[in-house]
């Protein structure tokens, strides 16, 4: 069965095609209502997951399927949906839509 990938548009679609690991991130929605406004920067992603730095120094692995996310760029903040960005860091950049 194929899954259905959200589709992005806009600024989430610039995002989410470039290069996370460096963006500070919070979250805006979660199934697990403990991790929202959870905040940081990007240090590690993989296939399901963000690694994200938080202020006091420890580290958070977060699931990106279940969570939205507002990364914030030098032209503002920008929210991408977790659902959206489920792939290897290296095959997102070529198969976000």
């Amino acid at each position: 069965m194929k899954r259905t990938v959200p589709r992005l548009d806009g600024p989430a679609r610039t995002v989410a095609r470039g290069e996370l690991i460096g963006l500070p991130v919070r979250v805006s929605a979660a199934n697990d209502a403990g991790l929202v406004g959870l905040s940081g920067t990007v240090v590690d992603e993989t296939l399901r997951t963000l690694t994200v730095r938080r202020a006091d120094g420890r580290e958070s692995r977060l699931s990106k399927d279940g969570a939205t996310f507002e990364f914030t760029t030098p032209q503002g903040k920008v929210t991408v949906v977790g659902g959206a960005i489920v792939f290897r860091p290296e095959d997102r950049t070529k198969k976000v839509r």
